[in-house]
C-alpha cells in the first residue's frame, strides 16, 4: 500500500482548517457571523457593500470543504487497520464523512448566491436562515462520526500489532467532541444569546472543537501511517530474507548434488 498518498490525505485536514479560516474570516468577514437579529435590509446591504469579498471568501471555503472528503477516506483506511468487527464503523465514518461535506458545501453555495444578483430582502432573509441553520443546525452527522471513530478505537485490540492504530485517549476525545457538538441542535430555537447561531455555544465553542479534532486527529493519522509504513517494510524485509534463505537452500541442495554425483 502507498502510504505517501495516505500522508497527502492526512495533511488535508490541517489545510482544511486553514482554508477553512481564510475564507471566512479576512475574506469573507463571516467571524463573527452576522447575527440572526438583522432584518433583510440590513442583509441586502451586508451582502451588495460586500459581494466581492463573499464571493471570493466561499469559494475559498468550497475548497476546504472538499478536503474533508479525501481526509475522512484516510480516516477510514486507518479504521480498517484495526480489528475486523470495526469495518463497519469504519464505512460509517466515510459516509457520514461525505454528507459532513456536502452540508457546508449547501450552506456555501447559497452565501454565494445572495451575492449574485439584487433580491426582495425578505428571500435575502429567508436564504440567509436556511444557510446558518444548515451550518449551525445539522448536527447528527458529526456526531455520529465521531462517535463511530470513538467506539472503533475503543474496539481495537492491536490484532497482533506492537501498538493499537489510535492511542485510547483518542476515543475520549471523539466522544468529548460529540458532546459539544450537541448545542447547536437547539439553535433553531434562539435569535439571541449563546444558543443562537452566533452564539457561544453554538458556533465559537463548537467552531474551536472542530479545530482542535480536526488538528490532533491528523496528526494521530500521520502517527498512525508512520506506524503502517514500517510494518510493511518489516514485511518486506522478512519476506526478502525468507527469499534470501529458499535461495541458499537451493544453493546448498545444487552443491550437494554435484558431490554426491562425483562420489
Amino acid at each position: 500500500m502507498n502510504t505517501t498518498a495516505q500522508r497527502l490525505c492526512a495533511w488535508s485536514g490541517i489545510a482544511c482548517i486553514a482554508l477553512f479560516f481564510i475564507g471566512f474570516w479576512p475574506i469573507a468577514g463571516f467571524i463573527p457571523p452576522p447575527p440572526p437579529t438583522l432584518t433583510g435590509e440590513q442583509l441586502a446591504t451586508l451582502f451588495t457593500g460586500d459581494a466581492v469579498r463573499i464571493r471570493i471568501g466561499m469559494i475559498v471555503s468550497l475548497f476546504a470543504a472538499a478536503l474533508l472528503a479525501s481526509w475522512s477516506a484516510v480516516l477510514t483506511a486507518q479504521m480498517k487497520r484495526m480489528r475486523g468487527r470495526v469495518a463497519a464503523l469504519a464505512y460509517t465514518n466515510l459516509a457520514v464523512g461525505a454528507l459532513f461535506v456536502l452540508e457546508f458545501i449547501f450552506s456555501l453555495i447559497i452565501w454565494q448566491s445572495m451575492t449574485f444578483r439584487p433580491r426582495d430582502p425578505q428571500v435575502l432573509l429567508a436564504m440567509n436562515d436556511t444557510a446558518w441553520l444548515m451550518f449551525v443546525a445539522i448536527t447528527s452527522t458529526p456526531v455520529l462520526q465521531t462517535v463511530a471513530i470513538g467506539t472503533a478505537i475503543f474496539l481495537d485490540t492491536r490484532d497482533g500489532r506492537p501498538t493499537a492504530v489510535f492511542p485510547r485517549w483518542a476515543g475520549y476525545l471523539n466522544y468529548w467532541v460529540a458532546m459539544l457538538f450537541l448545542p447547536g441542535t437547539v439553535t433553531v430555537f434562539f435569535h439571541t444569546g449563546p444558543f443562537a447561531w452566533n452564539g457561544l455555544l453554538t458556533w465559537y465553542l463548537p467552531l474551536t472543537v472542530f479545530a482542535i479534532w480536526m488538528v490532533t486527529m491528523s496528526a494521530l493519522l500521520l502517527k498512525a501511517i508512520d506506524a503502517e509504513d514500517a510494518e510493511l517494510q518489516s514485511v518486506r524485509a522478512d519476506t526478502d530474507l525468507a527469499e534470501q534463505l529458499r535461495e541458499l537452500r537451493a544453493e546448498v541442495a545444487r552443491l550437494a548434488g554435484r558431490k554426491g554425483a562425483a562420489l
